[in-house]
């Protein structure tokens, strides 16, 4: 395995997963081509992100904290992909928040953009399959990417397990396994790490 491409921010996962792949951390909006058939993006936190009533929004806070992840992710999909569809194929992981599934009070807008960046996830994995590129998904408990914000997942159910290293370990170690070249049942899939806070049928 080429040593990866990890995508994201300065964040504990963005490190952790860099720090286990002996790589580093590429910042998600920069036009970096990644140059190896193995990518990590992890979808962080604008640290302007603040709780906000979704009926004060403004148009450029919509944009800056909806629309321009998703236009991050798919820049950052569209150069891995790029950077692959020659060498045979490869591996694309997205590391990102739960709170695009369950919702997030007074963060709409953030929660908007990762669930649409799951969607846009899953319709590049249907499409680039069958060119050997595999595309998965981990979803984790928000506090790991942004601390100050754990309240706004306080309605999700408390997790089974609620060590935070043992979960940042689990994430890196869920990473290395979706990144194995002989994993090609999992296409488009999300594998929840979060301590069995969020339990889907």
């Amino acid at each position: 395995m080429t040593t990866p491409h990890v995508i994201g921010r300065s964040d504990a996962i963005s490190w952790a997963i860099a720090a286990s792949l002996k790589s580093v951390v590429h910042n998600l909006d920069e036009p970096t081509q990644p140059n190896t058939d193995h990518v990590v993006i992890v979808i962080g936190v604008d640290p302007a992100l603040e709780p906000t009533h979704v009926s004060t929004l403004s148009a450029p806070d919509w944009d800056r904290f909806a629309e321009r992840p998703m236009r991050h992710a798919l820049a950052a999909l569209q150069r891995s992909y790029s950077s692959m569809r020659d060498k045979g194929g490869g591996r694309i992981v997205l590391v990102l928040p739960s709170i695009g599934m369950t919702g997030a009070p007074y963060l709409v807008p953030y929660a908007t953009a990762l669930e649409g960046i799951r969607a846009m996830a899953k319709s590049a994995a249907r499409q680039w399959a069958s060119q050997n590129l595999f595309v998965n998904m981990i979803a984790a408990p928000l506090r790991l990417f942004a601390p100050r914000l754990s309240a706004s997942a306080s309605h999700v159910t408390a997790a089974a397990l609620q060590d935070d290293d043992s979960l940042v370990e689990s994430i890196v170690e869920t990473t290395r396994f979706l990144l194995k070249p002989e994993v090609t049942g999992l296409v488009g899939e999300t594998v929840i790490v979060d301590g069995g806070a969020v339990m889907l049928p």
